[in-house]
């Protein structure tokens, strides 16, 4: 495959699987307490479905087109970038990466299969889950990406605490003691 096609799969399938993540969060933020539908679960539920696909489509480009599928290959890449960045030559990062994958495709099968994965684990889990999201993405685009990400994310960042703070303060209006 051409090099340039091959790149812009793998970068682009993970962008994507972030605007359907932070999609999934603005519509749970903006609407949180007030109009949980069955449209709006359904709507989430697709939202988190497609991004862990595309998610795992960026996994599948990188070690296909980047990784030569070999482990190995892997870390010592991860290892050269962390070194860009902080100066420590270490490929560890990617075992994160792997345990990022695996939660997020359990997460989104078990939504699928059981309706628990938002609604059923409560909001211990629903924010440890998000948290560990936004680690990983702010990491992503913030820590290792190019410099263009950092007001973007900043952005971004700023909508989505806005929107949580409208929704919570709308929440609060209504009825100070309903839950997520």
């Amino acid at each position: 495959m051409d090099p340039i096609v091959a790149e812009q799969l793998t970068r682009w399938s993970v962008r994507l699987a972030i605007v359907c993540y932070l999609g999934r969060m603005a519509l749970e933020l903006a609407l949180r307490g007030k109009l949980r539908t069955q449209l709006i679960h359904k709507i989430a539920r697709w939202l988190w479905t497609i991004g862990c696909l595309l998610y795992f489509m960026h996994v599948v480009c990188a070690f296909q087109f980047f990784h030569d599928w070999s482990h190995r290959v892997a870390i010592l890449h991860t290892a050269e970038q962390t070194a860009e960045v902080t100066g420590m030559r270490w490929g560890g990062g990617l075992y994160f990466n792997y345990a990022f994958t695996l939660l997020w495709g359990v997460d989104a099968v078990a939504w699928w299969l059981g309706d628990v994965a938002a609604h059923g684990r409560g909001k211990t889990y629903y924010w440890l889950l998000h948290g560990v999201f936004a680690f990983m993405v702010f990491n992503a685009t913030v820590v290792f990406g190019p410099p263009v990400w950092k007001p973007i994310a900043l952005v971004v960042g700023i909508g989505l605490a806005i929107t949580y703070a409208r929704s919570k303060a709308s929440r609060e209006s209504i009825s100070p003691r309903e839950p997520l």
